[in-house]
């Protein structure tokens, strides 16, 4: 989006300011015991949140609209999360104040990481880019859940690392790898299953960049940033995640960066023919079965087959229902009318002539 059109961005309607204040309350009453936040340190903040639904055909019409209709409130969306109170502190705390100011232009955040400058060489540097998470995914069809996947309650603003051997800063696609994608691919056709999909409990992942040992610090942090302080809740959520950490910015475990890559690696030119990408869904899935299981209970799939009652996770995630699939439908901005083009007299009628004796 150009920063052009951000500037003629008309403000967030009340139905998406409404809707995002709707999420907000939905992620303080999801977990409200915060030390559910730090319970697992290699996924810290995440939660399985359980759907029956089966997998869609990326080919076919209800996974495009999906995409078209959220392509159509994504500025919106991101414009109405940084007018929240909170959501606008916790933007501050995640993605700093240039990621706000992009926010406000309905534009995507991303920050500049890794500045190096030897004297021999000219400036370089690492863009993170942070992108919208669909806690139920755009590829998964649900019960009764069909106007939920484009509610700001199904969102979280992910950061996410497209390319390069180090993944340390693509959570997003970990969660894909490990833990969405063996879920659903190769899933018994048309047929309903439980999903545990990945539900974290911040509107923004990771929610700082930084740690803190105390809710002092964090105020005090904060008041630099010329923000208030937290509600309670989001303090203790905010500590115990930093806590989770080693009271530091969040790094995807290395044991997780080579799924974390091929993840990526299928969205990719070699990958964007039919067979190409279906054959490297294949492979990830095959690659992170074992992985998967290690994380998923007995009655989720795994690359087609189902864990099986006697299963037991070697790593416990918290895992709820939410109920996301009851979430009202968003509703999409109406089209402008078009302007009518005001012309003097005489005007119309010379135009077609000029236009005529140009194409002689």
């Amino acid at each position: 989006m150009s920063s052009r059109k951000s500037k003629n961005l008309p403000p967030p309607r009340q139905e998406m300011i409404d809707a995002v204040a709707e999420a907000m309350r939905e992620l303080e009453n999801v977990a409200p015991d915060p030390e559910i936040v730090s319970s697992c340190p290699q996924l810290p903040g995440i939660v399985l949140d359980r759907v029956i639904g089966k997998p869609l055909d990326r080919q076919g019409e209800e996974y495009r609209t999906t995409i078209n209709d959220y392509d159509k409130i994504r500025a919106e969306y991101f414009q109405a999360l940084v007018q929240h109170p909170i959501g606008r502190t916790l933007a501050l705390l995640a993605v700093g104040p240039d990621g706000l100011k992009l926010m406000e232009a309905g534009r995507s955040p991303s920050t500049l990481v890794n500045i190096e400058t030897p004297p021999e060489r000219a400036i370089r540097g690492r863009r993170v880019n942070y992108n919208c998470h669909h806690v139920i995914p755009k590829s998964l069809s649900v019960v009764g859940g069909k106007p939920a996947i484009n509610h700001p309650r199904n969102f979280v603003i992910a950061n996410t690392t497209r390319r390069g051997r180090d993944q340390s800063q693509n959570p997003h696609h970990l969660w894909h790898s490990l833990l969405l994608h063996p879920q659903t691919h190769n899933a018994p056709p048309n047929t309903e299953i439980p999903v545990y999909v990945v539900r974290p409990l911040f509107p923004f992942y990771p929610p700082i960049t930084q740690g803190f040992k105390s809710a002092e610090a964090l105020r005090e942090h904060l008041k630099n940033l010329g923000a208030p302080s937290l509600p309670e809740v989001w303090e203790w959520r905010i500590l115990e995640f930093s806590k989770a950490v080693g009271h530091k910015a969040y790094n995807v475990p290395k044991e997780y960066h080579e799924i974390t890559r091929a993840f990526g690696e299928l969205f990719s030119k070699a990958n964007r023919d039919g067979e190409a990408n279906q054959a490297a869904r294949d492979a990830l899935a095959h690659k992170v079965e074992k992985l998967s299981a290690e994380w998923l209970p007995g009655d989720a799939f795994v690359n087609g087959r189902q864990l099986g009652p006697d299963h037991k996770p070697k790593n416990q995630l918290p895992i709820i229902e939410s109920n996301l699939t009851a979430a009202p439908e968003m509703p999409l901005p109406e089209k402008p009318k078009p302007k009518k083009q005001r012309t003097q007299p005489g005007i119309a009628s010379a135009v077609p002539v000029r236009a005529a004796a140009m194409k002689v």
